[in-house]
């Protein structure tokens, strides 16, 4: 296989995993976030 190639393949590895992380574990990192900020922000009572 000649470097295009490969370049072209990593690239396509690259983009899928980004794709992964952006749609399941960025998420999960923000639901994360707002979870910890409920907990240590309580909403006042009026």
């Amino acid at each position: 296989m000649s470097t295009i190639e490969w370049t072209v393949i990593i690239g396509g590895l690259t983009a899928i995993a980004w794709v992964n992380w952006y749609f399941f574990l960025a998420q999960a990192v923000t639901k994360n976030q707002a979870q910890n900020n409920a907990e240590h922000h309580p909403a006042s009572r009026r």
